[in-house]
């Protein structure tokens, strides 16, 4: 007798995590970066999930979940999921082509709350 699968159409996709590219090596100036947009008042240009993005960085620390990561207002750029989300969280190791730029950052922004609750350690914030 053949031996039955259980699977069902659908099930493996559940199972499949996105891939998402790491840049490991850069993820510690990244941060580096990040902290000098704060303190010079500047936005950071960067591609993250494979577009290019604006951000003025309000948050710089390690997530709850361990992640280095920044809380960022988004100003200009693309998104993955239209509209383009403002408040976004970027983990540093999945940030490429990280640079100041020249423009000046409008942090803090009016919703902007100091301590936010998705970091576990706060290195920098505005």
């Amino acid at each position: 007798m053949a031996n039955q699968s259980s699977f069902r159409a659908g099930e493996v996709a559940h199972k499949i995590k996105n891939y998402k590219p790491k840049n490991l090596a850069q993820a510690t100036q990244n941060k580096a970066l990040a902290i000098s947009a704060i303190e010079k008042g500047l936005c950071l240009s960067l591609t993250y999930e494979g577009l290019p993005r604006v951000v003025e960085v309000h948050t710089v620390g390690t997530t709850t979940a361990f992640k280095p990561a920044m809380n960022a207002w988004q100003v200009d750029g693309e998104s993955s999921l239209p509209p383009v989300s403002e408040w976004r969280l970027f983990l540093f190791d999945e940030c490429f082509d990280v640079a100041l730029t020249d423009i000046k950052s409008s942090a803090p922004r009016p919703d902007y709350k100091k301590g936010a609750r998705q970091f576990r350690k706060i290195d920098k914030q505005v």
